[in-house]
């Protein structure tokens, strides 16, 4: 579907993409009166141009029409005049952590490059969390190249990463290369690059 030039952008609605994974909870579906998934819901993308989760448009003359094909047709006017971006630049999601997640980083530009895959710096913005719940970003002070490796082998790499107590209100910036990982009991809205890349440290 290929909307007509003329036509005049509105305010856009799109179709969540749920996401199922091991980890996930039931409380996307709760809190925001959602359709029920079968399994556990991890994530909902809820801006999505990526081929594996694409946004689709569903309300007003351009229900039906992918974001990707808005893009391609209609960059400048979603994303400014100023910007080459042959996909919309963010990929915005609602992640639901009944358990914890794996200890993890993305690539920066610098390190995408070097390995593959895609850059990826996110934001994370805390909706809600149960009691005790954590963050973790970065490594504890006085974390070594070697207590680190060690703390790997021994399964408790938890405990050489930084921890942010998860408070509702609560925004974490997590640029590519940061070591980071969520704690169970956290509910996320996480804005990021648009990409799907990860480098798993420990599961």
């Amino acid at each position: 579907m290929v909307p007509h030039m003329g036509e005049k952008l509105y305010p856009l609605l799109l179709a969540p993409v749920y996401q199922s994974h091991i980890w996930g909870g039931n409380r996307i579906a709760l809190l925001f009166h959602r359709e029920h998934q079968q399994g556990p819901c991890a994530e909902s993308w809820e801006i999505s141009d990526r081929p594996d989760g694409m946004s689709i448009v569903t309300n007003g003359p351009l229900a039906g029409m992918s974001l990707h094909d808005l893009v391609t047709s209609r960059g400048k006017d979603l994303v400014g005049s100023a910007s080459a971006a042959k996909a919309f630049p963010l990929l915005i999601k609602i992640l639901d952590a009944k358990q914890r997640l794996s200890v993890q980083v993305h690539p920066n530009a610098k390190t995408a490059a070097q390995y593959g895959g895609e850059a990826k710096t996110e934001m994370w913005y805390v909706l809600a969390a149960e009691h005790g719940a954590m963050l973790f970003a970065g490594l504890a002070d006085g974390t070594t190249a070697p207590s680190f490796q060690k703390a790997v082998d021994r399964g408790r790499v938890e405990e050489s990463l930084g921890r942010i107590p998860a408070k509702a209100g609560t925004a974490v910036y997590m640029p590519g290369g940061l070591v980071h990982a969520i704690g169970e009991g956290c509910l996320l809205l996480e804005i990021q690059q648009n990409s799907n890349t990860t480098y798993r440290v420990y599961d």
